[in-house]
């Protein structure tokens, strides 16, 4: 086959597989394996002080555990949910952990027939949104990167988290404590792995141009 045939060929093929659904910059690059040793936990649980609050007591909520990519990267901004919100809800929050863009407005709605007054006290975002009925919400603007605890100052068992972040690149741990990071722009990277209960760790990880960084860590 002359050449000029098979030049055009692999330009026709490249081109095919450009338009080809879910075929997206995002999808190369390299992939960001874990697996998290986290140490025995148990349940917690706590007492109402409020008169009818749900009252008797109550096992303290779950939060999953996170692992992301810390700093900018370039090329890369961060992907938001369209709405990104985290409701309150048969005194639960939900999702337990948001994972959002610095600079994100995050709403807060009450979907319980009784009040709820969520805050935090954590150094990322410092807020207290007061006391509100079903039906209302309440706004933060997310402006640093890092974890922020959420917590209800009525239902003292209810809590979650918002993780800002500055770039693309995270996943929830499983149960298992497997994680995986996929698309990742080949480079040395720190990678943050954060539970509500066993803290983080911060460990460097090389991501080649194309395969499998594999990362091993204990919480």
């Amino acid at each position: 086959m002359p050449h000029r045939f098979r030049a055009a060929r692999a330009l026709l093929v490249a081109a095919i597989l450009a338009a080809l659904p879910g075929t997206t910059a995002a999808q190369s690059g390299g992939t960001i394996e874990g697996q998290v040793e986290l140490s025995p936990r148990a349940a917690r649980r706590v007492a109402s002080s409020y008169p009818g609050a749900a009252g008797g007591t109550h096992v303290v909520g779950s939060v999953p555990a996170v692992a992301f990519l810390v700093g900018r990267i370039a090329g890369t901004p961060p992907a938001s949910p369209q709405r990104p919100r985290l409701s309150q809800q048969d005194t639960s929050f939900h999702p337990a952990l948001l994972v959002v863009p610095t600079g994100a407005r995050v709403e807060f709605p009450n979907g319980d027939p009784f009040f709820h007054n969520v805050f935090s006290y954590s150094p990322v975002k410092r807020f207290d949104l007061g006391r509100y009925p079903r039906g209302e919400s309440r706004t933060v603007t997310f402006d640093r990167p890092g974890v922020a605890k959420v917590y209800c100052e009525i239902h003292q068992w209810m809590r979650a988290a918002v993780v800002v972040v500055e770039n693309p690149y995270h996943a929830l741990v499983g149960a298992d404590g497997r994680f995986r990071i996929a698309g990742v722009p080949a480079g040395r990277y720190r990678l943050t792995v954060w539970d509500v209960d066993r803290g983080e760790r911060t460990v460097d990880v090389v991501v080649p141009a194309s395969g499998t960084a594999r990362v091993r860590l204990r919480l």
